[in-house]
């Protein structure tokens, strides 16, 4: 069986990739991975294709083994898997206590890479992996430091497993989006102190943003950058001192 895998699906980017993987119809079932397992029964039932909830959180170590164990069972073939799960925090680091720091990593970068690495043995040529960056990736970011440090050990990872993957003709794409409109502000500003990150001057929609993902991963794309704004970033980060341009940062949000 033809199956499409989505992390993170039960709200905002995540849940959009299901939608749309499931309006292409390109796989026969979706597995919809999230750890709150009511919205995914909600987002199943706005779906015809089939749709399998699967309430595990990324990472944790134990559930990724059952993961792995229920591919060695059923051995599908995915076509598609996409890591979109994640979160972050957006504070000045005194705020931030560390077990909120390092589940913040674990859940960023060690549940992607598991989940990649116990997704890709069962992936053949055309297939796809897609793994939800950020623009913060793009340059160090005060105030959301290990936010965009996680994303930036996603865009790195991506791009060389791309490379790594060519010869299986399996394509690795990191999606790189400016401010998408989703509820990820609110989990960034909850407990995490008074809110410093405040001004956000364009809020993109998430289903612009995956249709893109998934024309550029189609097309064997390492990485998938939406919006002017946005290239102008990449591209400013790009031929800009670093220095320089957590200084823009810091002056447009007013941080001091």
């Amino acid at each position: 069986m033809k199956i499409a895998v989505v992390t993170g699906a039960s709200s905002g980017m995540g849940r959009e990739f299901v939608l749309q993987l499931a309006e292409r119809k390109e796989a026969e079932e979706i597995w919809a991975i999230a750890r709150n397992a009511e919205r995914l029964e909600a987002l199943k039932q706005e779906v015809e294709l089939p749709v399998r909830c699967i309430s595990l959180d990324v990472s944790d170590m134990q559930a990724i083994e059952e993961y792995s164990s229920l591919l060695e069972t059923e051995k599908p073939e995915v076509i598609c898997l996409v890591n979109s799960a994640g979160f972050g925090k957006f504070c000045d680091y005194a705020q931030l206590d560390i077990a909120q720091s390092v589940a913040m990593i674990d859940t960023n970068c060690k549940g992607l890479v598991a989940m990649t690495l116990a997704t890709l043995p069962y992936m053949q040529a055309g297939s796809h992996v897609i793994n939800l960056g950020s623009a913060s990736a793009f340059q160090p970011l005060p105030w959301i430091n290990i936010y965009g440090a996680s994303k930036a050990f996603v865009r790195n990872y991506s791009r060389a497993l791309n490379r790594e993957l060519r010869s299986r003709r399996i394509s690795v794409t990191a999606v790189c989006p400016y401010w998408v409109r989703t509820h990820f502000f609110e989990t960034a500003h909850r407990h995490a102190g008074e809110a410093v990150i405040t001004k956000y001057e364009v809020l993109y929609e998430a289903s612009d943003v995956v249709k893109k993902a998934l024309r550029d991963a189609g097309k064997g794309k390492d990485m998938s950058v939406y919006g002017w704004r946005n290239k102008f970033q990449h591209v400013g980060a790009k031929l800009l001192p670093q220095r320089i341009v957590m200084n823009i940062w810091q002056n447009r949000q007013k941080l001091h």
